[in-house]
């Protein structure tokens, strides 16, 4: 019965974070030059910036979610 539980938990969780991910995208990071000249595209207002940083934690909880409902269901085997 554990193991019927904990395959189920993790099923639920990797759905979800499959969910985030799709919604939110995959986190990533975008180097910025340590040297040279900075390129400027165009003005970034707090509201850009803020909506950068909810989807980027959203994504990374997207993926932590996967990785955690793979484990679970990885413990519910062998229970």
């Amino acid at each position: 019965m554990a193991s019927a539980i904990l395959n189920t938990a993790g099923l639920g969780l990797s759905l979800i974070g499959v969910l985030l991910l799709f919604r939110y995208g995959m986190p990533y990071r975008v180097r910025t030059p340590v040297e040279g000249p900075a390129i400027r595209v165009g003005e970034r207002d707090s509201t850009d910036t803020l909506l950068e940083a909810r989807y980027g934690k959203l994504g990374w909880m997207g993926l932590i979610l996967i990785v955690i409902g793979t484990a679970l269901q990885m413990i519910g085997i062998w229970t």
